[in-house]
């Protein structure tokens, strides 16, 4: 098994708490939501959805490999999923964990799923989307 894909691996958490979300006998945390929208609008587009954990040990929420267009390179989505980055050192974080797995595993761009904040964050290998939800959730319709 090659180096990259030992270091990409299914992410068992988001498709725990998404057969959850339907069970009525437990209550799900308001701050997972996100993760869970996040989850099934990708699980629609593609089944091959992974994490990725960095040379560092940081890992990256989300890695999903879109469907392949005839002629072009298969797309590679980079996504960390944050309720509320209002906390500096939470959305350091989330930017260094990001801006790592570009790197490694060559993308551009990175997203970053909220609720609320909508910005554009400029790092050294290319730059990193905030978005909230609702707009993840309409884009991946498209």
């Amino acid at each position: 098994m090659s180096s990259r894909k030992s270091s990409i691996q299914r992410p068992s958490f988001y498709q725990f708490y998404c057969a959850m979300a339907g069970n009525n006998t437990i209550t799900i945390d308001f701050h997972y939501m996100p993760a869970i929208l996040t989850f099934t609008a990708l699980r629609r587009v593609t089944p091959e959805i992974f994490y990725h954990k960095t040379k560092t040990g940081r890992e990256v929420d989300l890695v999903a490999l879109l469907p392949s267009v005839p002629g072009q390179k298969r797309a590679m989505l980079l996504i960390q999923v944050c309720a509320t980055p209002a906390d500096l050192r939470v959305r350091q974080s989330e930017v260094r964990f990001l801006s790592e797995a570009t790197v490694e595993l060559a993308v551009a761009e990175g997203t970053i799923v909220t609720w609320r904040t909508d910005e554009t964050i400029p790092v050294n290998f290319g730059t990193i989307q905030v978005v909230p939800v609702w707009r993840f959730l309409l884009e991946m319709e498209l």
